[in-house]
C-alpha cells in the first residue's frame, strides 16, 4: 500500500517513499514516462504496447499480441492500481483510460531523464518553485 501524494506534504518522509516505491519498477517507470509524453487521455492497452516494446527494445508496431497482453495483465492488476491509489494518475477502470495528474506533472520536473530517476535535490528545487 502507497500513500496518496500531496503538494501539502512534498517534505514528508511518506512522500519521498511513496515517489521511491513508485519509481522502482522499471515498468512503472516506463508507464510514467510515456504519459508524460501525452497530455490526453491514453487507452491502457495502448500503454501496454508501449511498455512492451520498452521492455524488449523493439518497436511498439513490432509487440505482438502476447507480449501486449502480458503487459496489459501487469498493468491491470499491479501497476494501475499502486500509481492511481498514490494519485500520480487517474485510472479509468470503465473506459480503461489513464491519464496525468498535477501531482505527476510536478514529479516530472525532479525527474533528471528519460530513465526515471528522481534526483532528490530537484525535488527540494521543485517544492520552493511550487510555493512561489
Amino acid at each position: 500500500m502507497v500513500e496518496r501524494l500531496s503538494v501539502d506534504r512534498l517534505e514528508s518522509p511518506e512522500f519521498l517513499d511513496t515517489v521511491y516505491v513508485i519509481l522502482a519498477d522499471a515498468s512503472r517507470r516506463n508507464a510514467l514516462q510515456y504519459l508524460l509524453t501525452r497530455r490526453d487521455r491514453v487507452p491502457v492497452f495502448r500503454l501496454a504496447a508501449e511498455i512492451a516494446a520498452l521492455e524488449r527494445g523493439i518497436p511498439s508496431e513490432d509487440v505482438t499480441a502476447d507480449q501486449q497482453y502480458e503487459a496489459f495483465l501487469e498493468l491491470q492488476h499491479v501497476h494501475l492500481p499502486m500509481l492511481s491509489e498514490s494519485g500520480v494518475v487517474e485510472w479509468d477502470r470503465v473506459e480503461e483510460n489513464v491519464t496525468v495528474t498535477p501531482i505527476l506533472d510536478l514529479l516530472s520536473q525532479a525527474l533528471p531523464d528519460p530513465t526515471g530517476i528522481l534526483d532528490v535535490s530537484a525535488l527540494s528545487e521543485t517544492v520552493e518553485k511550487h510555493r512561489n
